[in-house]
């Protein structure tokens, strides 16, 4: 049976096809009409003009205003038409009925679906795409949010929902990646090309995991740091290991099969609170605890998606 996130998604899509079905059956017969007066060339260059327009009037909707989001949020509530939600999401600030299920374990080109299937599947946001960890971040930088914007922060591999909860609470941290051209600044996060203290805090959410060298990763976000600096990290945690699995696993086959998923490099332990304390840091986990449960702080959709994640502060030399 089929989520009501899920049958929702469904109307939802078919309702989108529809819309566009007759726009685009309305504007074939307007054309359709001028053929008789105008001649071919005019026609295809009113086509091209039209649709160009179209385009550029979506790109800038989808920029400036999230336009489709907000449609897509309205047809949500009319949807589930409730007074009580029994949900929320920190990163977009929407009460929700349910959050929805994202088939992981259906792309099996990139995931091993044996390491979802005895987990909690319903936890994605259906609107900026949060994981629990991401919610549980979220809500922890509510409650400490004169800290977060008193602080230079560096975001590696930035999350969509948690930069909504940044664009949301108008505080603009340097966004850091490897490979993704809209952040701020290029690094590896293994050789990270910044002076000494540059940041009173750095995030770094399910990252250290796909890069060649956890270690040499832990000493440069140590590097970074101002001294007493903070820094918040998690990453996949197997609760069945005692400490970090790593193999020269060298095709994303080998990856899924050891470590879950196509683009991992290694899996981490119990150990791991002790492992980023030997890095200079002193380690506290960020208590879920005592979070609501309407944000569904739960492990999940992974087996290795356990969502601790860890506050560490840089220890003075």
């Amino acid at each position: 049976m089929r989520s009501r996130a899920e049958r929702y998604v469904q109307q939802r899509n078919a309702l989108t096809a529809s819309a566009f079905s007759l726009l685009f059956a309305g504007f074939v017969t307007l054309v359709s009409e001028c053929l008789f007066e105008l001649d071919l060339l005019t026609v295809l260059m009113i086509i091209v003009v039209t649709f160009t327009i179209i385009l550029a009037l979506l790109i800038f909707l989808w920029k400036k205003t999230d336009i489709l989001r907000k449609l897509q949020y309205a047809l949500y509530c009319a949807h589930n038409h409730r007074n009580s939600r029994e949900y929320y999401c920190p990163c977009c600030n929407r009460r929700l009925v349910s959050f929805t299920d994202m088939k992981f374990y259906d792309d099996n080109e990139r995931y091993d679906p044996d390491r979802f299937r005895d987990q909690r599947q319903d936890v994605m946001c259906p609107f900026c795409y949060s994981a629990p960890r991401q919610r549980i971040l979220a809500s922890w930088a509510n409650d400490n949010i004169d800290l977060i914007r008193n602080s230079r922060i560096l975001f590696f591999a930035p999350e969509y929902s948690m930069m909504k909860w940044f664009r949301r609470n108008k505080i603009r941290p340097e966004t850091a990646d490897l490979n993704d051209t809209n952040a701020d600044l290029k690094l590896d996060l293994t050789d990270i090309s910044l002076p000494d203290g540059s940041y009173d805090m750095v995030i770094c959410n399910h990252v250290i995991e796909h890069v060649s060298s956890y270690e040499k990763a832990l000493s440069e976000l140590n590097r970074i740091l101002v001294p007493n600096g903070k820094l918040i990290i998690s990453f996949p945690i197997d609760h069945n290991l005692d400490t970090v699995f790593e193999h020269e696993a060298r095709t994303p086959e080998d990856r899924i099969r050891l470590f879950g998923q196509y683009d991992h490099l290694r899996v981490f332990g119990k150990d791991s609170n002790t492992l980023i304390g030997s890095f200079g840091f002193d380690v506290d986990v960020i208590d879920v605890k005592k979070m609501s449960g309407a944000i569904l702080p739960v492990a999940g959709p992974a087996d290795y998606d356990s969502n601790v994640i860890y506050y560490c502060v840089k220890i003075s030399r």
